[in-house]
């Protein structure tokens, strides 16, 4: 089974124009990472994925965690039969890679995790690296 390992920083992060960049935290995956408030409208920052070939991949994500982030960050995988939506406690289990499950993805480089803003949580909504690991 070939494994593949793609781990993805916040200075490759696409639709930054609300988001500002932070080294408040020493749970962050490298130099820095990125925040914003929630906002009613679908406004996500995406990761752009190389994905080699159309399989299974686990899709993780590294935030810092903090009381005053937000309790349900919502992210977006994107698959061949449409986006699927997973929400995170961005409030707990930080500084580590979480995972959001097993998706299929199609090959292709592109956007392929997002995080959104549109969100009833409150507190911040961090976006900070993403890693994508194939299964099979």
């Amino acid at each position: 089974m070939e494994h593949r390992r793609r781990q993805h920083h916040p200075r490759q992060v696409h639709g930054e124009r609300e988001l500002g960049t932070s080294t408040y935290s020493g749970q962050r995956y490298g130099a820095d990472y990125r925040f914003a408030d929630p906002v009613s409208a679908s406004d996500p920052a995406w990761y752009k994925v190389d994905i080699p070939a159309t399989g299974t991949y686990q899709v993780a994500v590294w935030y810092s965690a903090n009381a005053g982030y937000n309790d349900v960050t919502p992210y977006i995988v994107v698959t061949p039969t449409g986006n699927q939506i997973v929400n995170v406690n961005q409030r707990a289990n930080g500084g580590k890679w979480v995972s959001l499950g097993n998706f299929t993805l199609s090959a292709g480089d592109e956007n392929k995790v997002g995080v959104s803003r549109w969100t009833a949580g409150t507190g911040y909504v961090i976006a900070d690296a993403v890693k994508v690991t194939r299964i099979s």
